[in-house]
């Protein structure tokens, strides 16, 4: 049974209410002792994870992949949370406050939180942390990471007192938290960590966050993670409990779905986390087992993308015939029944109903007769013999079922694609290649890769902006960096002003309603001109032995719930071993 937020609770306290005064000298004699039942039942244990990702290292300039990230996430903290209905609360921070044009941000901080290492997380902390991901401090040791793409809206940001952090953007900005958010990804590391010089590399080597359990040992393939004694949030519901409740986590990655889903079924491991885009079979399997396992599932808030190289060196792709081929030659419907077994959403926009930027306006259709034309088009207007493409594929075997399945429609098209076989983490950088001049930043004419996802827009906007710093841009980095970093994401490499024009203007609006015009029409252009293209919208899901529990039922400091689960996985602050 798929695990889902249910009434049981709210009606087990009306019923503790009512028979209340009836036992209310003995619960005044008990409650002592059974508190501390509770803790101890819930305190302690080692557990098992498969994920199906690699680790690539902890500095600010390194991108673990999904599952990879919600490990990483057990070992560091940021600003702010989401929370299951979808908005911002403060985590390391307390609060957050915008200015009435939205170019000024105050973040007010949490007091008596720590680093692993003893050091006081403040105002200072959080400083030099930006200072590091917005590149104002690089050196031997400190990469230049695609924060500073994320970050480059933010003209400065100064320490107000010891735990108040103020951001002056040079734009006015509606959604600033879901900037400093990052999809989960903007963390607060140590200073010892952000060491600058020596050739040592120890900011990825060496991580030091402020989350509920340490780094023990770590490899490509697997991280051992152990609890932090001094970790600062509590359970409301156990405030006597000392969180994490659980002593060792070892995350190992399983690349094949097969294996993890029989590891999990056998229970040699204690939870796997999968992937409806390619793994449906396992999960529809895993299902069934509802004695053996029990599913959490996120909601299809997820958005692979086809993303089309525009600016690449003699890529095809730069005239717009060529991309509407390949767009008109997939047959979205036949992929989601035969590649996810059924366990995604055929897409019809480059996002999902729930998303503020959703309008199926311009969203390319399956028409091989279409595709056809466009290809002719496009060859009696380049002089070009073919269309010929490159698209990469990772190394696990459904990663390149996928990609095969594609290539074989292609060609029925007269669209020939030659894939590459890599690993992910090394597609990952190949993508995102900050040492090379903006057009080859991208090594692929089509990578299939998931970025857009959720309801809102500051985590999608950096990848098809023509560049995140705004011409004329107050950032001091923006001299060193806006040619090479600023347009790092737009993995499209296109260089057209009205998709900038159209995203920047909705996220200056003074209203919601005129924001969601402003992105609506910003996704229609997108899709209108061929930029790139979706197939499916999915979700991810853990399933877990019947040994765990508490997952997902930890409240945030403020009262809410954040999210069950995401593209990264869940938050093991409150999970236990039964």
């Amino acid at each position: 049974m798929t695990q889902r937020q249910t009434t049981r609770s709210r009606v087990m306290r009306r019923v503790g209410a009512a028979i209340a005064a009836t036992i209310a000298v003995s619960t005044v004699a008990s409650t002592g002792g059974q508190a501390a039942s509770t803790s101890a039942a819930k305190s302690g244990g080692e557990i098992k994870v498969g994920i199906f990702d690699t680790f690539p290292g902890f500095c600010n300039n390194n991108n673990p992949a999904n599952s990879s990230l919600m490990a990483t996430r057990a070992i560091f903290e940021g600003l702010v949370e989401k929370t299951r209905g979808n908005d911002f609360v403060g985590l390391l921070a307390q609060s957050f406050t915008p200015s009435a044009d939205f170019k000024e941000w105050t973040f007010v901080l949490r007091q008596g939180i720590t680093f692993h290492n003893g050091q006081a997380f403040n105002a200072d902390s959080v400083i030099n942390n930006m200072n590091v991901n917005s590149g104002r401090r690089a050196g031997s040791g400190i990469g230049v990471g695609t924060n500073i793409t994320f970050g480059a809206n933010i003209a400065n940001f100064s320490k107000v007192d010891a735990n108040t952090v103020k951001f002056t953007l040079h734009r006015a900005q509606n959604d600033f938290p879901g900037t400093v958010y990052a999809s989960g990804r903007l963390f607060m590391r140590a200073d010892a960590q952000l060491v600058s010089g020596g050739t040592s590399g120890t900011c990825s080597t060496t991580p030091i966050g402020t989350g509920p359990f340490k780094v023990q040992s770590w490899t490509a393939d697997q991280l051992v993670a152990v609890k932090n004694d001094n970790y600062w949030r509590k359970d409301p519901k156990n405030p006597s409990a000392k969180l994490p409740y659980l002593d060792k986590i070892t995350f190992t990655n399983v690349k094949e779905g097969s294996q993890r889903a029989a590891a999990v079924r056998r229970g040699t491991i204690d939870a796997a986390m999968f992937t409806s885009f390619s793994e449906g079979t396992f999960i529809k399997d895993l299902r069934q087992r509802k004695s053996v396992v029990t599913e959490f599932k996120s909601g299809n808030e997820y958005y692979p993308s086809i993303w089309l190289n525009q600016g690449k060196a003699g890529s095809p792709l730069a005239n717009r015939d060529a991309r509407l081929a390949v767009i008109n030659c997939i047959d979205r419907a036949n992929f989601v029944k035969v590649r996810a077994k059924g366990e995604t959403a055929v897409a019809n926009s480059l996002v999902g109903r729930s998303s503020v930027m959703f309008t199926t306006r311009g969203f390319g259709r399956f028409s091989p007769k279409a595709a056809r034309a466009h290809v002719a088009a496009y060859r009696a207007a380049t002089g070009a013999t073919s269309l010929t493409l490159s698209m990469p594929a990772d190394t696990s075997s459904a990663s390149q079922s996928n990609a095969k399945f594609l290539i074989n429609q292609w060609a029925k098209c007269g669209i020939t694609v030659n894939m590459v076989v890599e690993e992910s983490a090394l597609i990952i950088a190949k993508a995102f290649n900050p040492t090379v001049p903006f057009a080859q930043q991208n090594a692929y004419d089509i990578l299939p890769i998931l970025l857009f996802e959720g309801t809102d827009v500051a985590f999608n906007l950096p990848f098809v902006a023509t560049n995140m710093f705004p011409a004329g841009s107050t950032n001091p980095v923006a001299g060193s960096f806006r040619n090479v970093l600023g347009g790092l994401l737009n993995l499209n490499k296109h260089s057209d002003p009205k998709v900038d024009e159209l995203f920047f203007g909705g996220q200056a609006a003074a209203t919601r309603a005129s924001a969601r015009a402003k992105y609506q029409e910003g996704t229609a252009y997108l899709q209108t001109n061929g930029f790139m293209t979706s197939i499916q919208h999915g979700y991810y899901t853990l399933f877990t032995t019947k040994k765990l529990g508490g997952v997902g039922t930890l409240q945030l400091p403020e009262g809410k719930t954040q999210r069950l689960i995401t593209n990264w996985g869940i938050d093991w602050t409150g999970v236990y071993k039964k």
